[in-house]
């Protein structure tokens, strides 16, 4: 405990709190002094609980902090189960501390429910309402948005731990600039070179066409692909359909129709005996349980002398019980007691296969769960490999294929391990010719030095250094001029394969879009045709819906007159159920009777109060008469205090010597001057 008062204690401190709190101060504070603590914390995580509980009814914020830790998915130990709801409402602190432990130690994560449980908890629409086929349309797109919020969600989610952070994206996007000024500069280049040339717009023009039909060319690849991945998926399918139709064969191998049909038989009968007997019997269980609970909740408030009264009644029907039990224990027959065997065992058969029943119940669901959650895993798989799961051969096939690319993998692993260890010994004789090189350039630089011809190893090296880019260059020239003449030469052939491929087509074309327009024609009539008609039935609409609405006002008054009506007459039934037996009580003979009717009761009050005002009133008299006595007891006492006033103060002055003398003798006392 001092170890939890500890951390909240902490915890309180730090921002955004900052409770300047001890352990004594905290552990000192009221139930609502700590209640309205855990709904500060709450209303930290959702800003909606901000409120002062002191303006609030106590049920009102019970309720509230309820649905909260609802919310945030709460479970109180498992030893303040039972008392939780009403330690919640006394601000108990053996019950608020767990709570703000455990909020404390998981804001983050609460606020992140708390915010998503304001799009995800669902409304609550009663059934009368849901009824309704406009309701019900928008439900269905309100759960549709609910799934979308999901799906988006996941994906910042993913995104958020994807790794990427800002400073790599500005990183990429620096290099992407960069590389966008190399291309730019590539550009200018090339337009450089190509200034003079003869036919330029026309060779511009057939590279923007060639550039154009690789791109189309691209995606009818990639149309090609997906193509093939379709075929390939529609024949996993067949062949799982295979599989399951060989299973189907394999299963339905040495059934006979005598066989299935025992079979269907029984589960028939198991089936009817399900419907007809058990289910109705737990139906009018439950009816009875409703039953019983209606009639619970509209009696009137029992009290003390009503719950006595239950009590003794059913204490004499305990007895009345037994005395007719005792009385067939004595009156026994022969043939009875040879029944009773019979009946004992019809009864364990009937719990017999009442219990079966239930284990039969049982087990189908448990059925139906594993079923569906199988169809959840398959679907799982299939989202994440795209395939469905392989089995027999194709498995085989698979272990296989992973076997031979295992010892690929182990064989490229040790080839890479030899060109690593060749790759650093490699790099160890670069690093040493590097340093030889260092220092042969030192010893020719200081030779050239001493003959007087310093640099002119460099400006020989850069003079080959041009020629030899100049050579470059001169041959990429006749290359690219080379490549552009085929380059056009092929696309004019293409060209004129594609004009000839495309004029039978450009004739089809032709009465096809002349139908198109006819269609055009047709469609924008019918669409005019189509407004105005649905302008005039949402017209007519929204009248219905008006009408529709002050109905079902109309019905709810009528509803809840109808209600307010029947209590009326259930309150006045049960006053009326208490007169009768009041009468039979004050018209019975037995004197038992008469102790229980409340005439009786209600005259032994009336008699009781009448002794007690009689008492009171002679009370009263004797007070009166005594009034004048004690008034004269009082005024003498009254000066008798007075007197003793006097005598104290002058004693007081005697003592101090400006007055006289006190004689006392026995009886006497004398003040002389």
């Amino acid at each position: 405990m001092s170890d939890q008062l500890r951390y909240i204690v902490n915890e309180l401190q730090k921002p955004p709190f900052s409770k300047n709190y001890n352990i004594i101060s905290l552990d000192s504070l009221s139930g609502e002094q700590i209640l309205q603590i855990l709904n500060d914390i709450i209303a930290e995580i959702d800003p909606k609980q901000k409120i002062d509980i002191r303006e609030e009814q106590a049920e009102q914020t019970t309720i509230r902090l309820l649905g909260a830790l609802r919310i945030l998915k709460y479970k109180p130990p498992e030893g303040l189960a039972g008392q939780f709801r009403q330690g919640l409402v006394q601000g108990d602190k053996h019950v608020v501390y767990p709570i703000l432990e455990w909020i404390l130690q998981r804001i983050p994560e609460l606020k992140k429910r708390a915010y998503l449980a304001k799009f995800l908890v669902k409304l609550d629409v009663p059934p009368e309402i849901s009824a309704d086929t406009d309701v019900a349309e928008l439900y269905e797109q309100y759960e549709e948005l609910i799934h979308q919020f999901k799906n988006i969600h996941k994906e910042s989610e993913n995104i958020k731990n994807s790794g990427y952070s800002t400073a790599e994206l500005r990183k990429d996007i620096e290099e992407m600039e960069k590389e966008k000024e190399i291309v730019g500069k590539r550009i200018e280049r090339m337009q450089r070179k190509v200034e003079g040339m003869p036919n330029l717009d026309i060779m511009l023009e057939v590279g923007r066409k060639l550039r154009l039909e690789k791109e189309r060319e691209k995606e009818l690849q990639a149309q090609r692909q997906e193509q093939r991945n379709t075929i390939n998926h529609a024949k996993q399918r067949i062949h799982r359909l295979h599989a399951q139709l060989n299973d189907l064969r394999q299963a339905g191998v040495g059934a006979t129709p005598e066989g299935l049909l025992q079979k269907m038989e029984e589960e028939t009968k198991v089936n009817i005996y399900i419907v007809k007997e058990k289910l109705p019997k737990e139906l009018e269980i439950r009816r009875k349980a409703v039953d019983s609970l209606q009639r619970v909740l509209n009696q009137p408030a029992l009290g003390a002398e009503d719950i006595s009264n239950l009590e003794q009644r059913i204490r004499d029907t305990n007895e009345e019980i037994k005395e007719i039990s005792n009385k067939k224990n004595v009156t026994n027959d022969p043939m009875e007691d040879k029944l009773a065997l019979f009946r004992q065992q019809a009864a364990i058969i009937g719990r017999k296969k009442a219990t079966t029943a239930e284990k039969l119940n049982d087990m189908r669901s448990s059925l139906a769960t594993m079923q569906e959650e199988i169809q959840e895993k398959k679907a799982q798989v299939q989202s994440f490999a795209g395939e469905t799961i392989l089995r027999g051969e194709e498995f085989k096939k698979y272990v296989t294929g992973l076997r031979e690319k295992s010892n690929v993998y182990k064989q490229k692993k040790v080839e890479l391990s030899d060109l690593k260890a060749e790759y650093g010994v490699l790099e160890r004789t670069m690093e040493v010719l590097r340093g030889r090189e260092e220092t042969l350039m030192q010893t020719l630089s200081t030779l050239e030095s001493e003959r007087g011809v310093a640099g002119f190893r460099e400006t020989r090296q850069h003079l080959e250094n041009v020629t030899e880019e100049k050579a470059s260059l001169d041959e990429r020239k006749g290359e690219t001029l080379e490549d552009m003449s085929g380059l056009v030469h092929q696309l004019t052939l293409k060209i004129s394969e594609r004009k000839a491929r495309l004029a039978p087509i450009i004739k089809e074309l032709r009465p096809l879009r002349q139908q198109n327009q006819d269609l055009q024609m047709d469609y924008d009539e019918k669409k005019s045709v189509y407004d105005s008609t649905s302008l005039q039935l949402h017209t007519n609409m929204s009248k219905l819906e008006t009408d529709v609405r002050n109905m079902k006002e109309e019905i709810l008054s009528a509803e809840s007159k109808y209600h307010v009506l029947e209590n009326q007459s259930k309150l006045l039934e049960g006053w009326q159920e208490l007169v009768a037996q009041e009468m039979k009580l004050y018209v019975s003979n037995k004197p038992e009777d008469k102790r229980k009717s409340l005439r009786e009761k209600f005259l032994k009050l009336i008699s009781d109060g009448e002794k007690k005002s009689k008492a009171l009133k002679d009370e009263q008299r004797a007070v009166r008469e005594a009034v004048n006595d004690n008034a004269k007891q009082t005024k003498m006492w009254g000066d008798l205090e007075k007197l003793f006033i006097l005598k104290k103060q002058c004693m007081e002055k005697a003592r101090e010597g400006g007055g006289g003398t006190i004689h006392r003798t026995f009886g006497t006392e004398t003040l002389v001057l």
